[in-house]
């Protein structure tokens, strides 16, 4: 006499097998987000170095874009990092923005986040960039930062 598995014990150990990968599956996913915003939030932190040492080296002016930073002789970071949460290989973004009325002039490091959407603008009046209340976005910058429920 033959030993096998019936039809019903292999259906029963598929489903409980499908049963833990739909449990385990949307876990792995926010770790892999936790993981792309650490990551974008270490290397905007590179570049903001990277911004602060060439205002200080060119006399006070911050770098047009962010691929001066690489074009430049010296070099003040070996390539642009792309922004993990931008699978089509962007980099992150980079604005310089002005305060008036005294046009004091500030830069914006940014990742939109995981809805790929900008969530911040720039108060100009103020001088600072305000986030919306539910930004996913990472932002560096030398102004302020505040949020839509502080300015209100």
């Amino acid at each position: 006499m033959k030993k096998a598995f019936t039809l019903i014990e292999l259906l029963i150990v598929i489903t409980v097998i499908a049963i833990l990968a739909g449990i385990l599956v949307p876990s792995f996913r926010s770790y892999q987000n936790e993981a792309w915003h650490v990551k974008a939030e270490g290397d905007i932190s590179s570049l903001q170095l990277a911004v602060e040492s060439f205002f200080r080296q060119n006399d006070n002016r911050f770098p047009d874009g962010l691929g001066e930073l690489i074009t430049v002789s010296p070099r003040y970071i070996p390539n642009l990092p792309k922004d993990p949460y931008r699978t089509n290989g962007v980099n992150y973004g980079y604005e310089i923005v002005t305060k008036k009325p005294g046009s004091e002039t500030f830069y914006v490091l940014y990742s939109n986040g995981t809805n790929h959407v900008r969530d911040w603008k720039w108060d100009e009046k103020e001088g600072s960039v305000i986030l919306s209340d539910k930004s996913d976005d990472v932002v560096f910058t030398n102004a302020m930062i505040g949020s839509l429920a502080e300015a209100k």
